[in-house]
């Protein structure tokens, strides 16, 4: 029955956080029934954004952090409903419905993670030594002892990390009362619902059809090595979804599909250097897609991906550790290392990972060139090119590294490539998010599947 409780304080916290993102979604998305799906998902990140923001402002001057947040909510939602954004035009035809079958597959997909994430504890090595173990002094010391960024016995807990997951973990405990991470394990089901939503919802915006875009959700939904026990509690599935919400806004914003896109690329940016260091990475590859594929207002839009992230590592700064890295060393680089680490990435994949690559390439070939699904494919690219080279800097050899981390940062990957596959393979629109095959008398994006049709 304690677990029971604590499930739904978990629950109600969750949902309280998702009203609050909501009330303040006006301000990043237009309102209408293209965008109906995105806002809701949107809504869980601007929540927990919210709540991340009010841990350390209550932790410093020592007030209830339940207060704060109530009153950083309200300050946010009053701010967001004045800078609210019009509403766009709309088609008045209805989109094809989704599938049942698919949507049982996608609901089912969630259900099998939810299980396999409330079965037991957060158990993972990561969550114990670095992010959960990180939440929980926070949420019991009221604050963020110095031992954790000046001393060297514990610096297996990675004391150069973002607080982001950690902030936000406390965050939940402040709200509901309790530390309990076996029912905050309830927090990843809902990141992987809030990627879902994203996901779906964009790529109908950009004129995918209902059994493409369903069909990507249902691959990412089932996704196994991303959504697993395992990586319950770390940090692969809030940066999954914090890079899936970075690239669709970064597209979003180059081809001005809508008057939201900028401020959508400003938070995702903050969002990802908040969750891991490779967040900065992609800000920064990021920054320099935009000065390459932008066109008049291309360093606004490279600012609004970098700055931010930037931003996010001013304020860590005094809590960053000044001791040196355990892991990696920047002088053992070397291109014998570097061929090192891609062999044994090689040894890694096996016949089914070759396989699997092999028909990513193949859908990548057979796509369009369209240009929205060219960028999110560079952008997941580029990740994973730093995830192959950051095992040569690796102290113990680059296999080492290759072996223990890149199946679970890889993965993080996946929601965004399919992202880019679906919107190439099935010709989604190229530069306002409406639908090519609109005529001038119905201007507009098409509207996505929802609950109602």
């Amino acid at each position: 029955m304690t677990f029971v409780l604590s499930l739904v304080l978990v629950a109600v916290a969750l949902c309280l956080v998702s009203g609050v993102g909501l009330g303040a979604s006006g301000a990043f998305l237009p309102p209408g029934r293209a965008f109906f799906l995105e806002r809701l998902g949107w809504s869980g990140s601007l929540g927990c954004a919210v709540l991340i923001g009010s841990v350390p402002m209550a932790l410093g001057p020592g007030v209830s952090p339940r207060m704060v947040f109530v009153v950083l909510a309200a300050v946010v939602i009053a701010i967001a409903l004045r800078f609210r954004l019009a509403a766009p035009e709309e088609r008045s035809d209805r989109a094809g419905t989704l599938s049942r079958v698919l949507l049982a597959v996608i609901f089912l997909g969630v259900a099998v993670y939810a299980l396999r994430a409330l079965t037991e504890p957060m158990w993972s090595n990561d969550f114990i030594a670095i992010w959960g173990l990180k939440g929980k002094t926070i949420f019991l010391a009221r604050g963020y002892p110095e031992r954790f960024y000046t001393s060297s016995p514990i610096a297996y807990s990675h004391p150069e990390y973002p607080l982001g997951l950690p902030l936000l973990y406390a965050g939940l405990s402040f709200l509901t009362g309790r530390w309990d991470d076996h029912a905050m394990a309830l927090l990843f089901p809902f990141l992987q619902a809030a990627t879902l939503l994203i996901l779906f919802g964009w790529l109908r915006r950009r004129g995918v059809s209902p059994m493409a875009a369903g069909a990507a959700a249902a691959i990412v939904s089932w996704f196994e090595p991303l959504y697993s026990a395992f990586l319950t509690g770390m940090a692969e599935v809030p940066l999954a979804f914090g890079m899936l919400l970075f690239g669709t806004a970064l597209v979003d914003t180059l081809d001005e599909a809508d008057g939201g896109a900028v401020r959508r690329l400003a938070l995702a940016s903050a969002l990802i250097a908040a969750t891991k260091n490779e967040g900065l990475f992609l800000a920064a590859a990021g920054f320099f897609i935009a000065l390459v594929f932008g066109k008049a207002a291309r360093w606004r839009v490279a600012a609004a991906a970098l700055a931010p992230a930037l931003l996010v590592r001013a304020f860590h700064f005094p809590w960053r550790s000044r001791l040196p890295l355990a892991d990696l060393e920047a002088g053992l680089l070397s291109s014998d290392r570097v061929w090192d680490s891609l062999a044994a990435a090689g040894s890694l994949l096996g016949p089914a990972g070759w396989a699997a690559l092999g028909l990513v390439v193949v859908l990548v070939a057979a796509g369009g060139r369209v240009p929205a699904g060219t960028r999110l494919l560079l952008l997941a690219a580029a990740a994973l090119a730093a995830y192959l080279v950051i095992p040569a800097l690796a102290v113990r050899g680059p296999a080492w590294l290759v072996e223990t981390t890149l199946r679970r940062t890889s993965a993080a990957l996946v929601p965004l490539v399919v992202a880019g596959i679906a919107v190439r393979f099935s010709g989604g629109s190229s530069g306002s998010g409406r639908d090519p095959r609109a005529s001038a008398a119905s201007p507009g994006p098409p509207p996505p599947w929802t609950p109602a049709s």
